[in-house]
């Protein structure tokens, strides 16, 4: 496979080239063109028809967001814009079902005790490794390509100093000077952490892995609610997602002389 990347030296050489170009030219102009390049997805997916986004696991009772309905709404959404498989569409995400039965085998109160949520934790990783609970799934929904995995997203608190710049007039010279500094800024951020599991519905095997982490940071005055953040980082996410399993296109500029 051919990198995306070019080498150092190949850059340098490319640099020198260009300015001995524009050295050539002399007065010559130069315009700048839009170009498109593709970027193939990271998985192949031409064996599936479908496509079952299935839930994900969630920390219960943490998050004043509901992370998997949410999430798997605006996935379906997604994938039916930009990819070519048949999204299904179930009533609720199936995974769902699952993890609601360990839930209430293991809950002794109104809500998991911190042990509780630990052997949460541990029997829901088990459910997303077991490649017999996704074949039966699969056969289930006539074997699709099925999405899953881990979601997490938390508020932080991110207040603290930052650096500050400010422009004032000198009382001596009367001419204005930048003056740097720092102050206190209250703010806060949200956290979103997803752990997409794409899994194979006719064997059960776990096919890809990919793990996203997005942050946004608002000030003190700002007024977010945590489910306005947590759609302002899915819209940052999604086009990493969608380039998992569908072709995407980076956009740049060439140079070209007249």
């Amino acid at each position: 496979m051919t990198s995306a990347t070019a080498k150092p030296r190949t850059r340098a050489s490319l640099s020198v080239a260009l300015a001995a170009g524009l050295t050539a030219a002399g007065c010559a102009s130069f315009v700048e063109v839009p170009v498109e390049m593709p970027l193939q997805s990271k998985l192949d997916v031409s064996a599936f028809r479908r496509v079952l986004v299935a839930g994900f696991v969630t920390e219960p009772g943490v998050s004043d967001v509901d992370l998997s309905s949410e999430t798997s709404r605006l996935l379906q959404n997604q994938l039916r814009s930009n990819a070519r498989l048949q999204v299904l569409e179930p009533d609720h995400p199936p995974l769902h079902d699952a993890l609601q039965r360990i839930e209430e085998r293991l809950r002794s109160g109104a809500k998991l005790a911190q042990s509780e949520r630990e052997e949460y934790d541990l029997e829901a990783q088990r459910v997303l490794q077991d490649a017999e609970f996704w074949r039966k799934l699969g056969e289930e929904y006539q074997t699709p390509l099925i999405v899953t995995g881990k979601l997490g997203f938390a508020e932080q608190n991110r207040s603290g100093f930052a650096a500050d710049e400010r422009v004032v007039r000198d009382p001596t010279t009367g001419r204005p000077r930048l003056v740097r500094g720092s102050r206190y800024l209250e703010r806060k951020g949200y956290t979103l952490s997803a752990d997409f599991l794409f899994i194979d519905g006719h064997s059960g095997a776990t096919l890809h892995k990919e793990k996203f982490t997005e942050e946004v940071i608002y000030s003190d005055d700002q007024r977010t609610s945590p489910l306005s953040s947590y759609f302002e980082l899915m819209d940052r996410l999604m086009p990493n997602f969608l380039g998992v399993i569908t072709p995407q296109k980076i956009r740049g500029t060439r140079v070209l002389l007249q």
